[in-house]
């Protein structure tokens, strides 16, 4: 089935100048128009599909601190906050929750890694328990098994990947960014060293500031200008399932497979190595 997406509305309007051009209207390219919109920048959003209709609407959807490098640590607290401001901003459900995030294991080694990042990321003010054998199967009793041991994050949450990015760009236009759907970005002109304009399917504009957030196609983008960015990558499986399943926590990982609640009330599974899970209710 195709991934839930809700339809985000634009006008026909093209502009010919912008202060920022971001190509890619996923959730990386929607935050970052929305932030420089917000800011008082003449934004202009490119979208050659639909907002947030690729890898955006495809994924696990956490917002997470739990098991980050300590090196991203901060801005991973910090962008659980942001979450909050901007959905308050907006004025829509974003389809975020700090709903918790749910890690099992049977790994010995695993289990002791993930006590010993908390007991870093407790002196760092985030809130991660360890979970005993009993507590973990207790917590983790959807999954029909037992497990040696877990860890809870109960202030980590999850933004629903439908919703996001075409809610987030509900934002950008109305700090006064302009969003254009149905239009590839083509190439980037330059004078005396500088970025000028941008190049699209229907016509150019001038702006001295590029932001892409292309994903997947960043890399075949910036080949032409010289620029090696080998950003396309498959990690694991991703399956949307339909509305109907009972008893699933909103986020769980396991070796084996990931799981996500979407705001429909179906959930998205991403499944690696030899995982299997059966979706089918009841």
């Amino acid at each position: 089935m195709p991934a839930p997406l809700k339809n985000l509305t634009t006008n026909d309007t093209f502009p010919d100048v912008a202060d920022c051009v971001v190509i890619g209207a996923g959730i990386v390219g929607v935050c970052a128009a929305y932030w420089l919109s917000r800011a008082g920048m003449k934004v202009v959003l490119l979208e050659k599909g639909r907002v947030g209709a690729e890898q955006s609407s495809r994924n696990w959807g956490w917002c997470r601190q739990q098991n980050r490098d300590a090196r991203e640590l901060p801005l991973s607290t910090r962008s659980l906050a942001l979450w909050e401001d901007m959905a308050q901003d907006i004025g829509v459900d974003l389809g975020f929750r700090r709903c918790g995030l749910l890690y099992l294991s049977n790994d010995a080694a695993e289990i002791e890694g993930w006590a010993s990042w908390g007991r870093f990321a407790r002196g760092e003010g985030v809130d991660t328990r360890m979970l005993s054998a009993s507590e973990a199967t207790e917590r983790g009793a959807a999954t029909g098994q037992n497990w040696a041991g877990g860890v809870w994050s109960p202030s980590d949450g999850i933004a629903d990947p439908a919703s996001a990015a075409p809610q987030i760009a509900r934002g950008v236009m109305q700090h006064g960014g302009v969003v254009v759907q149905g239009c590839a970005a083509r190439g980037i002109e330059t004078e005396a060293g500088a970025v000028s304009a941008v190049v699209t399917e229907r016509g150019v504009i001038r702006t001295p500031q590029v932001v892409m957030a292309g994903g997947a196609w960043a890399g075949s983008f910036l080949h032409q200008s010289g620029i090696f960015f080998p950003q396309a990558s498959v990690r694991s499986s991703i399956l949307s399932v339909a509305p109907g399943a009972e008893g699933l926590p909103p986020a769980l990982h396991t070796s084996a497979v990931s799981l996500t609640r979407r705001g429909d009330g179906g959930y998205t599974l991403a499944i690696s190595g030899k995982g299997n899970v059966d979706p089918t209710p009841g």
